[in-house]
């Protein structure tokens, strides 16, 4: 297994702040979600490598012993390990020399029966590991070292918490939708309920982590926004383009929103940024339904395309008789 540069696949700074790294991780997981990319085996790669870039970048502990061990920190942490407790000298002056302690690698880290890593006893860790170390563990040498793997060993029996995130688009929020993951191997299915707010976390009780007993896995909501839509409780607020004659005549257009394309009589002479309501057409309230927000559609006046030579005087025209005014 190769270093991953997590920053790199997220296109972000080494020293970018924690907001940035989730604005760059929810636009990227929105441009390569499966769900606008169906079929596409590069987009799906894609949404995954972020997936796990951002696993690992979005909490500071974790960065911080990324940081320091690369993308094989979870091994390092699992083998009971902090962020602060890494010691590059140390480990560099060991020179892959010491004790070995003899774990089953398979079962620590899950690794599939009859992998390459089973069948060839050797080291579990990256080849950016062994580059540093001389091919040796860095974990191995020590009594501590060991006490530390089997401390490790013996906390994976017990039952775990997980949390996982889960992207969902706005127009599924007001009906609700229901997705399917694979969790642990098994494919569950979700039921995302209507009108529920990003951030909130769904429990998944026994889907956790645990060799015996599992925890419990939480789903946290992350919901993508369309361009032009913003989210605002259970109020949609979205733009429209609104032709220019249709702006200053009046007229009839049509408007494509979140549940589908509605029909707009637009006043003569409406101004650019008019805002028209549609009463009760918002999302619902979680836990009453019944009750649903508005939806705002915002009009942003068009200016024609490439005018001819009659137009444009035709418009010389409108200027000179407003100038007579």
């Amino acid at each position: 297994m190769e270093y991953k540069d997590y920053y790199q696949t997220l296109g972000v700074a080494r020293d970018a702040s924690q907001e940035e790294i989730r604005k760059k991780y929810r636009k990227q997981a929105a441009k390569f979600h499966p769900d606008k990319n169906p079929g596409n085996k590069r987009a799906e790669k894609k949404f995954k490598e972020i997936g796990e870039a951002y696993e690992v970048l979005k909490d500071p502990e974790k960065r911080k012993l990324y940081d320091k061990v690369g993308s094989d920190w979870k091994r390092y942490e699992q083998a009971g390990a902090g962020a602060d407790d890494f010691n590059w000298g140390q480990y560099a002056r060991q020179g892959g020399q010491g004790q070995r302690v003899h774990i089953n690698m398979d079962d620590m880290f899950g690794g599939a029966p009859g992998s390459q890593q089973g069948r060839s006893g050797g080291s579990p860790f990256s080849s950016f590991f062994e580059t540093l170390f001389g091919g040796a563990d860095p974990f191995s040498g020590s009594q501590q070292q060991t006490r530390q793997h089997r401390t490790a060993t013996r906390k994976s029996k017990t039952p775990r918490d997980s949390e996982a995130e889960i992207s969902v688009d706005l127009k599924d929020l007001f009906e609700g939708t229901e997705k399917q993951l694979r969790v642990n191997g098994e494919r569950v299915k979700i039921k995302i309920p209507a009108g529920i707010e990003d951030g909130k976390r769904l429990k998944l009780k026994g889907k956790g982590e645990g060799d015996i007993s599992k925890g419990d896995l939480y789903l946290k909501i992350r919901i993508t926004e369309p361009e032009g839509v913003e989210r605002k409780g259970l109020n949609i607020h979205q733009t429209f383009p609104l032709d220019l004659y249709k702006a200053v005549l009046g007229g009839q257009v049509t408007a494509q929103t979140l549940q589908g394309k509605i029909k707009l009589n637009i006043p003569p002479e409406t101004p650019n940024g008019k805002v028209f309501r549609l009463a009760g057409r918002g999302l619902p309230e979680l836990e009453n339904p019944e009750n649903r927000g508005d939806y705002f559609l915002k009009g942003e006046i068009e200016l024609p395309g490439t005018l001819n030579a009659k137009e444009k005087e035709l418009f010389r025209k409108l200027a000179y008789e407003r100038d007579l005014k």
